[in-house]
């Protein structure tokens, strides 16, 4: 929720007429708060000092893959193992709204979700301050604008279907909100609504890696985010574009400061051969050369990533056609890079809506080089050494190419002005039993790498 509380029955029409439900919800989010700061204060009355708002789905799935669970993004703690699960949808959000003056405004949404055990998280607090009729300034918390639906990628009622596709979300999900400051700005011209947006900050989050056992949680930060979004908002269509920069990212755990220290540790080592005199020049310094490739591995997960989004929500006589187009750029051999892609097509029926979709996500670049850790034939427990710290590097390459597929069927019912009830089947596949993509494995490779997975959820704004 944007700045604006949800539609109720008794909301006013939406700002942009002819789009469907989830589109009408985000213009409401949007647009409208333009509108109302151009309202003549002197001749209508200022809208509520505060004024609370929420969102709620329970949502409940069921898959019968032992070997896979199912989350929502990779900082989740609870998964949606096979049976059913309430982990994978249920989310509840209560936003407040504070109009502390005609140009000044502030907001405050909390969300907990099942997957992480209902605790409360912020998502948004920030001071809005309108700086005419265009032009807007926020500082604080806000929904990350990586992608085009992620600023309301909770709130399951502004979706079609019963969420964002994952194979194109998983990472998006992660990077949730900004800490930063923004710039919006707004303007009609004709029929279409235009927003451009720069944005900057950092963000603070969590990566489990649930596959181990125990499960492997590891803090990582992201600094020097900045980017810039445009988007223009026609009658029948809306259409977004965005890429966004990060100076650095940082992954940090005991395990991975126990990888590093092994590295350091094997890199003294053959320094320390490649200064025995007694050993022939040119051997010496590929000692040297390995030496200093062993140093290169250490905090392999840290990245320089750059995020592209380009993405459209069309509409047509009860039509619905939505699409993006995502690539994610790491700067890192470990992770790799990324494209993705949906296409969803749906046509309302009265107050049903069925819809199928397609989702992708491939890596596009090859594994972690590792051969700088393979033997040097002098030392056997050396080359044990080395053969076990590539070992464990290249299973962290193959946890972290999460490429994936999925196929999507499913129906909405709108069977209130404020509540929507979805039954949706999704397919999940990765490449192969070897790579176990966004799934949590919770056995050795291989592993089943299909997972049939059906949902159902109740959708409420209020």
């Amino acid at each position: 929720m944007q700045e604006a509380s949800a539609p109720s029955p008794s909301s006013s029409p939406p700002c942009v007429p002819g789009l469907p439900l989830g589109a009408l919800l985000w213009s409401l989010l949007v647009w409208c708060p333009v509108q109302a700061q151009e309202t003549d204060w002197a001749s209508n009355p200022p809208p509520p000092a505060f004024k609370m708002s929420g969102f709620a789905t329970l949502g409940l799935t069921h898959h019968h893959n032992d070997d896979a669970g199912m989350v929502f993004s990779f900082d989740q703690k609870s998964l949606a193992r096979s049976g059913v699960s309430g982990n994978l949808d249920s989310v509840l959000g209560l936003q407040l709204n504070w109009q502390a003056g005609e140009s000044t405004s502030a907001v405050l949404q909390m969300v907990g979700r099942a997957g992480e055990n209902m605790d409360p998280k912020l998502r948004m607090g920030y001071l809005r301050q309108q700086w005419g009729p265009d032009v807007a300034v926020r500082v604080g918390r806000y929904r990350s604008p990586l992608y085009f639906d992620s600023d309301v990628t909770e709130i399951g009622y502004a979706n079609m279907t019963v969420r964002p596709p994952l194979p194109v979300y998983w990472i998006a999900n992660s990077v949730i909100a900004i800490d930063g400051a923004d710039v919006q700005w707004r303007h009609h011209t004709g029929n279409a609504a235009w927003l451009l947006q720069a944005y900057a900050g950092s963000s603070s989050y969590k990566i489990r890696f649930n596959s181990m056992n125990p499960v492997i949680a590891s803090d990582n930060e992201v600094t020097g985010l900045k980017g810039l979004a445009a988007s223009v908002a026609l009658p029948h269509v809306t259409l977004r574009a965005s890429r966004t920069w990060v100076d650095s990212t940082t992954l940090r755990s005991s395990q991975v400061d126990r990888l590093n220290a092994g590295l350091a540790q094997m890199a003294g080592g053959l320094s320390a051969l490649a200064a025995n005199p007694m050993l022939p020049g040119a051997l010496r310094a590929g000692l040297g050369s390995k030496a200093q490739a062993t140093l290169g591995y250490i905090n392999p997960f840290d990245s320089t990533p750059i995020y592209t989004s380009v993405g459209f929500n069309a509409n047509w006589d009860g039509w619905t056609m939505l699409g993006e187009w995502a690539r994610f750029a790491s700067g890192s051999g470990m992770l790799g890079s990324a494209d993705s892609y949906h296409l969803t097509l749906g046509r309302s029926v009265g107050n049903f809506t069925p819809y199928i979709g397609l989702a992708r996500q491939q890596r596009k670049t090859p594994a972690l080089d590792t051969s700088g850790l393979g033997p040097t034939g002098l030392n056997p427990q050396l080359d044990g050494g080395l053969a076990q710290l590539k070992g464990a590097l290249d299973d962290a390459a193959t946890g972290t190419n999460k490429s994936s597929h999925s196929a999507t069927v499913g129906v909405r019912w709108d069977f209130a002005d404020n509540m929507a009830l979805k039954v949706q089947y999704d397919r999940f596949k990765t490449p192969s039993p070897y790579h176990p993509g966004p799934f949590a494995n919770f056995k050795p490779l291989p592993i089943d790498n299909r997972v049939h997975l059906v949902s159902v959820v109740l959708d409420v704004v209020f």
